[in-house]
């Protein structure tokens, strides 16, 4: 929830807001009576739902309170009102240690005094019992003083003695996480040491000393990899380091406290006195950003494949049609409730453009990215004339182009599109002519054409007047605000560069485009170094190669161009967009929401923006949050179809299955002859795990593929059939599906399961084979989709190889620790190595967050479980 200025709760007055994080929003507020000012935490609603959730916050409430040190955020006082659960903590004025990492390595005195600042915190809170359980850079405070506090003890638990504490299942953050604790098992005050001993290598060589391309990789490094050499420190605070980063806890320091000792050694007789030093009277004021932060790695590493809502080895590869529209994550398209309501008083409706793809005419290979990205760069600038409007909305171009929309018709059909504009692009030499008609949908009447042409080949000033006739031809009047998108006059040469770069960018999954668009986007920037628009993009296309390859060396690169960009112009919506993104998908959701707010402020009506925080609050758990984003996106379009299958896919993803059955028949009224939401609706209801509704499923299905035949749609009906029993049905739409797309791995899978129902064993284990080869090198390079690492877990388990099932096992749990589907793979795969203890522990976790039960008992592998009298799940 959101607090507003000068609300009350209890004797705290709110002042305003600092951040966000999964843990709760952090406010300033002032202390009426001590006249003071603090910061207010308040604990998000969800997890205060049940009288566990309740008593977890209590206890760790409890425990940041014992804890009264220099080092560590002070916590003043716990309270409720109106069902608000709040904590009242210190307010502090500084920046996070990852902020000052992130400026370049710190010299070893720096380095050597916040180590030990953060070491006499944690010796504090070990000595009371209290293990951080997360310590890494943003959760270190530097404030102006110079003083290192410790923040956020959300993760923190009370050890009833000084004995371990077990904990299965994984908390924490990858490369900061002790070998125990990425295995699952359980961990004591050592996880705390060998964290401190990262965050401190970290701070002298600058970067996660387990830092790798991807999060499997990184979870791999942690439990077998040494931490590597570190030629320019001295062997002593080597031997301390090492010490602390024991792959053994028997090994590491058994706690902080004998840890400080050596580090005090140390500084005493190899370096000179600190400028660093501790100043506990230094005076405190509001700390602001990401100071709740924690790593959850989605929906972005997955963009290529369907999304997976169903559970189990055959219904878990349900296969949702929004496959075209997770290219883009979530998909763009939304509504205005301001053109509802003057629809109503006026009857004015509101228009849906599309633009088409542009011809090229001639088929000159080398222009083809340039009509792709006209394609593109016609519809940003067309969303513009929507400012102040509100009578225009224009369906975003990645929407048409994965709906393989390519006429009028189609538009109409498939988007509701009112109005299309088609055109082409002719280029010979310098020579540009570009041809644009505007198209009534409906009628498929011409409305008017226009033709432009430039012998310098300007097409910035081209498309400025294609946007001017077309607006003319609409009836909306034209401001130069209007036709600002390309953050100012763009050299033609950098402009016609900007928009090949638009074309590569839009198949950036094809091998060597995405280098290509950044070739042409460097060159665009190195013609104009004033392209605002065009480092932005190049942010962009370095955003999405670290996307395909993991390599940090990427985010660097589309962090530095963001900012150039935000240098050059500051009213750059996508800038925002893609910085949020990178925030995002680092688990830094807190910081990714502040960014989407920035770009909806520079333009309200932002699509992308409206869903990437939507996907941020849904990623840092903050549902309800997410859901009034999704129901906002509603609000804004609300005659478009899209905003109301977003919200469907949230409520399936939140096993709401009633509330998006309604939002998918919402879509079914706007679209009657869509494909997608079709299918989409029979997923929701097979997702409910109530035989009645499958009938119900099963005309949802054939309806889709009575519009347009799908190898999901087949793959979805192939699912149901099994579910019925059906299995040579079922075998036979699943190999329909195979004749449409024989790459997807989990149509092999489900065929499998079939052959084995029919005792056709052959049939079965080749199937299998292909499934395996397909799902290795796809989780090789999509090593933060938690699906696939389970699911490899899942195969490496049935070939008896132990090891590496473990290795994927503790990846997807790292990844998607509360996720149901997740969870019951990770039983499944226990259950086949023969650990049936761990596998009652995980499934029955998996339903207790909301596996379907009947889903579990029509599992042939988990049989034995079911008769296991220690399985108590079925008796609840």
């Amino acid at each position: 929830m959101a607090l507003a200025s000068k609300t009350k709760l209890g004797p705290y007055e709110i002042l305003d807001a600092i951040g966000a994080g999964g843990m709760g929003e952090v406010y300033r507020a002032r202390d009426t009576r001590l006249g003071r000012e603090v910061a207010i935490k308040i604990l998000p609603q969800h997890l205060a739902s049940t009288p566990e959730a309740r008593q977890r916050f209590e206890r760790e409430a409890r425990a940041a309170s014992s804890l009264n040190h220099p080092n560590i955020c002070t916590l003043h006082d716990i309270g409720l009102q109106d069902g608000v659960d709040f904590l009242v903590m210190e307010c502090l004025e500084g920046e996070t240690l990852a902020k000052r990492i992130a400026r370049g390595p710190l010299d070893v005195s720096e380095a050597v005094d916040i180590a030990l600042q953060v070491a006499r915190g944690l010796a504090e809170a070990h000595s009371r019992g209290v293990v951080h359980r997360d310590i890494k850079p943003s959760n270190v405070i530097l404030t102006k003083h110079g003083v290192a506090k410790i923040v956020d003890f959300g993760l923190a638990r009370v050890l009833e003695s000084n004995t371990e504490t077990l904990s299965q299942g994984i908390t924490g953050t990858i490369n900061y996480m002790a070998p125990e604790q990425a295995l699952g098992k359980s961990v004591d005050a050592r996880a705390d040491v060998w964290a401190l001993g990262v965050v401190l290598m970290e701070m002298l060589s600058g970067r996660s000393p387990f830092q790798r391309e991807s999060a499997t990789a990184s979870l791999f490094a942690v439990i077998n990899e040494p931490p590597g050499p570190m030629p320019d420190v001295s062997p002593e605070l080597q031997k301390i380091i090492y010490r602390a980063l024991a792959k053994d806890p028997a090994s590491r320091y058994s706690d902080c406290r004998p840890m400080l000792e050596d580090l005090e050694t140390f500084r005493s007789s190899h370096l000179s006195s600190s400028a660093h030093a501790v100043d506990p009277n230094a005076p405190t004021i509001s700390i602001r950003g990401d100071e709740f932060q924690r790593y959850v790695e989605r929906a972005s590493a997955s963009a290529w494949l369907p999304a997976r809502t169903q559970p189990k080895r055959w219904s878990r590869w349900w296969l949702a049609a929004a496959l075209p529209l997770m290219l883009i994550g979530i998909a763009l398209a939304l509504s205005s409730v301001r053109a509802r309501i003057s629809r109503l008083i006026f009857g004015a409706p509101e228009n849906h453009v599309a633009v088409l793809p542009f011809e090229n005419i001639g088929n000159n290979p080398a222009n083809a990215p340039l009509a792709e990205g006209l394609m593109d760069s016609l519809s940003g600038a067309l969303s513009n004339l929507d400012i102040g409007n509100q009578s225009l909305w224009v369906v975003p171009s990645s929407v048409v182009r994965a709906r393989k929309v390519d006429d009028p018709s189609a538009a109409l059909r498939e988007l509701g599109a009112t109005l299309v504009v088609q055109g082409s692009i002719e280029r010979e030499g310098q020579d540009v002519q570009l041809t644009v008609n505007l198209i009534n949908a409906k009628t498929l009447r011409q409305i008017g054409s226009a033709q432009f042409e430039d012998p310098a080949g300007d097409l910035a000033t081209l498309q400025s007047e294609a946007v001017s006739r077309l607006a003319n031809l609409m009836g909306i009047s034209v401001t130069p605000d209007m036709l600002k998108n390309t953050g100012g006059k763009a050299n033609p040469a950098a402009y016609q560069s900007y928009l090949t770069a638009l074309g590569y960018i839009q198949r950036y999954d094809k091998p060597g485009n995405l280098d290509l668009a950044i070739t042409s986007l460097n060159q665009a920037v190195k013609t104009d170094p004033t392209f605002a628009v065009g480092y932005a993009e190049l942010g962009e296309a370095y955003r999405l190669k670290y996307q395909l390859s993991q390599n940090p060396q990427w985010i660097d690169e589309a962090t530095a161009n963001c900012a150039k960009a935000v240098q050059l112009d500051d009213h750059l919506p996508a800038v925002y967009v893609t910085l949020g993104k990178i925030h995002d998908a680092a688990g830094e959701h807190d910081l990714a929401v502040q960014e989407f707010q920035h770009a909806l402020q520079l333009d309200p009506h932002s699509a992308e923006a409206l869903a990437g925080m939507a996907r941020a609050y849904e990623n840092a758990g903050r549902i309800a949050d997410a859901e009034a984003a999704y129901k906002k996106a509603v609000a804004l379009r609300p005659d478009y179809w899209d905003g109301y299958d977003n919200l469907g896919r949230f409520y399936v993803r939140q096993r709401r299955y009633a509330d998006a059955i309604a939002q998918y028949h919402d879509a079914v009224q706007l679209v009657p002859d869509n494909a997608q939401v079709y299918n989409n609706l029979a997923q929701a209801y097979l997702d409910m795990g109530d035989p009645k509704f499958l009938p119900s499923a099963e005309q949802a299905l054939r309806k889709s593929i009575q519009i347009t035949p799908s190898y999901w749609a087949y793959a979805n009906l192939g699912v149901l059939y099994y579910n019925e029993k059906r299995y040579a049905e079922s075998a036979d739409v699943t190999e329909k599906a195979l004749q449409l797309n024989d790459k997807d791995f989990r149509l092999w899978a489900n065929l499998a399961l079939a052959y084995k129902r029919l005792k056709e064993n052959d049939k079965a284990e080749t199937a299998e084979e292909r499934e395996f080869a397909l799902l290795v090198p796809l989780a090789k390079s999509r090593p933060n989709d938690a699906s696939l690492q389970s699911a490899l877990a899942v195969l490496y388990a049935g070939k008896k190889q132990k090891d590496k099932a473990i290795v994927h096992l503790s990846a997807a749990l790292a990844l998607a620790p509360s996720d149901p589907w997740i969870l019951d793979d990770v039983a499944e795969a226990y259950e086949i190595l023969g650990n049936r203890a761990q596998a009652i522990y995980f499934m029955e976790k998996s339903l207790e967050k909301g596996y379907p039960p009947a889903y579990l008992t029509g599992d042939p592998t988990m049989q034995g479980l079911l008769k296991d009298p220690g399985f108590h799940f079925k008796q609840k």
